[in-house]
């Protein structure tokens, strides 16, 4: 909660309207003893819960025959904004509400319980009796958890009613034995969720394939590198070997290559001989027919075409001087000799230097080979990698086929269960007990978290409480930290004097994290060197702390945000001004 005007009109000891507006920080109102600084608390739970100490009619306001009194709050809470009035005239009261400048007929007890509202105002002569003493209720609105509780008792009310509506035990133990369908629905419930399970696991396994299929491609990437490599290594060897081989031939035909030009030379004679010869007898062939001719017209008598030859000696002188003289030449060209030098023989010589390759070449490429050959290179694993990607694929495919299967298992039984649940539901018994087990989950859930919430609470209250306390106290080393629960110091065995419980007190309160506190002389009974350290904590206290003094001395450098309270003592009335 958190204040942002008081209007008090003809309210007990104030004549008139009277008006009061708080920003953040320290608000002060000042005024003495008797002159309605208490009354200021007492009108805002009058405005609220419509609480009344005697006559709340001002007197002075009587006299003036003005019957009427009321006070008006403005303020705000959990982000809403509220304005309140209440009004008295004689025995009629009114109260009114609005809501975000919407008017409300809301229980402003469901909104702040008074008890919880308490907890932001006290009076510094009694604020030491909340040291070493607390009721349960007030504990659970300090430590912010008394709303879970009221939600807790509210749903144990609602369980309650539902309970009542299951008039007896047999009326109860009659309804099961009609609701058999139960084990076998919660048969079903299991199943259901066996399958789902079976599901999960199979679609995760199917997302661990799929990765592990993308980490085997990226190795199959790798592993065609390795391959290609592998596969130039084979060319290279298969190179080196012909290179060695055109070595070893090299060496070989040496004797022909140091040779190569009286070879060639060689070759160039032999081929000019055998022309010649091969000319030499083809006029030879001719010589040859020639003298078969002529010595056939000589036996026969006869030419060639049927002719007779003349048998006079002058013809056959003639043919025999032809003979002769062919006989002549025959005997020029001479005996031929057969010169055998094979076509084979003769490419093989010349084969021989056509194939010398300079070996400083040879020895160059084959070194650079080598080089390349003794570069280490793994062995290429693709045909693995690729066997074990099909092997995944093929599982990949199963568990997809599996999973329709689940599924279609799963609508099954679905449908079954949808079909008992809805015949359990016409039950209305069942919707009761229903009603019930949500309840009981929703209360053990209460539990847990108004349990979890109140030791958060009491650890953040018990660590800032403690750090007020140690910065407030004039014994910071004996008096170092605060049970809340106890409402006292630890490990203090020793009774404490009225300005120790004090002090306590609003360490207490300052450690509780709170939008606004009032506090009604503040400072009583602490001695100076308290006085002091408290005056540095008491911004600290809440975001907004309104402080009522008589000492105006003692707070007056804390803000410049002040009211002043004047008594007329012959009207007997105060004013704020």
């Amino acid at each position: 909660m958190k204040l942002n005007s008081i209007c008090l009109e003809n309210y007990k000891i104030f004549y008139g309207k009277n008006i009061l507006r708080f920003d953040s920080g320290v608000n002060i109102i000042e005024g003495k003893n008797g002159y309605g600084k208490t009354t200021i608390i007492d009108s805002v739970f009058f405005a609220l819960y419509g609480k009344k100490n005697g006559n709340i009619i001002n007197n002075f306001a009587k006299m003036r025959n003005e019957k009427t009194c009321s006070v008006s709050l403005d303020f705000e809470e959990n982000g809403s904004k509220y304005m309140v009035k209440r009004e008295l005239s004689g025995d009629d009261e009114k109260f009114y509400l609005k809501i975000n400048n919407k008017e409300s007929d809301i229980n402003i007890e469901n909104i702040i319980p008074e008890r919880t509202a308490r907890l932001s105002f006290f009076d510094g002569e009694r604020i030491s009796s909340i040291v070493g003493y607390m009721n349960d209720k007030n504990m659970d609105e300090m430590l912010g958890i008394a709303g879970l509780k009221n939600v807790k008792k509210d749903v144990e009310s609602l369980k309650k009613e539902a309970e009542s509506s299951l008039t007896s035990t047999k009326k109860i133990k009659n309804f099961f034995r009609k609701m058999g369908g139960m084990n076998a629905l919660r048969k079903l419930e299991r199943e259901e969720k066996k399958i789902k399970t079976k599901m999960s696991y199979e679609e995760k396994r199917i997302d661990e394939i799929k990765y592990e299929i993308s980490g085997l491609k990226k190795i199959l990437e790798s592993e065609k590198k390795i391959n290609e490599e592998e596969t130039r290594r084979k060319k290279l060897e298969k190179r080196y070997k012909e290179l060695s081989d055109e070595e070893e031939k090299f060496k070989e035909n040496i004797a022909w290559i140091i040779l190569k030009d009286e070879l060639k030379k060689s070759v160039e004679n032999i081929n000019k001989k055998k022309d010649e010869i091969i000319k030499s007898r083809m006029k030879q062939g001719r010589i040859n027919a020639q003298q078969e001719l002529l010595k056939s017209i000589l036996d026969t008598g006869r030419c060639i075409c049927g002719t007779p030859v003349s048998r006079s000696n002058y013809g056959k002188h003639e043919i025999s001087l032809l003979l002769e003289k062919l006989e002549g030449e025959e005997e020029k060209i001479g005996e031929i000799k057969d010169f055998y030098f094979s076509n084979d023989d003769l490419s093989s010589a010349l084969e021989k230097v056509k194939t010398n390759i300079s070996p400083l070449i040879i020895k160059d490429e084959k070194e650079t080979i080598e080089t390349m050959l003794n570069k280490k290179c793994p062995p290429s694993k693709m045909d693995v990698v690729l066997k074990s990607i099909n092997e995944k694929r093929i599982e990949e495919k199963a568990r997809e086929l599996r999973i329709k299967e689940l599924e279609s298992e799963l609508a099954d039984i679905k449908n079954m269960i949808e079909e008992r649940r809805e015949k359990i539901k016409s039950n209305k018994s069942w919707k009761t007990l229903k009603k019930i087990r949500n309840a009981e989950k929703i209360i053990s859930a209460l539990d847990e978290i108004i349990d979890e919430t109140k030791k958060l609470k009491k650890m953040e209250t018990e660590k800032a409480s403690s750090s007020i306390l140690r910065s407030v106290t004039n014994k910071p080393k004996e008096y170092k930290n605060i049970d809340v629960e106890s409402m006292n110091i630890k490990n203090v065995s020793t009774e404490l004097s009225d300005g120790e419980k004090h002090v306590l007190a609003l360490s207490l309160l300052g450690g509780i994290k709170k939008d606004m506190i009032v506090i009604d002389a503040p400072f009583t009974r602490l001695d100076p060197t308290h006085k002091r350290k408290l005056l540095k904590r008491i911004p600290f206290l809440a975001e907004q702390v309104i402080l009522l003094s008589a000492d105006m001395d003692e707070i007056k450098n804390l803000t410049s945000h002040v009211y002043h309270i004047r008594h007329d003592q012959e009207r007997r009335v105060s004013v704020i001004k």
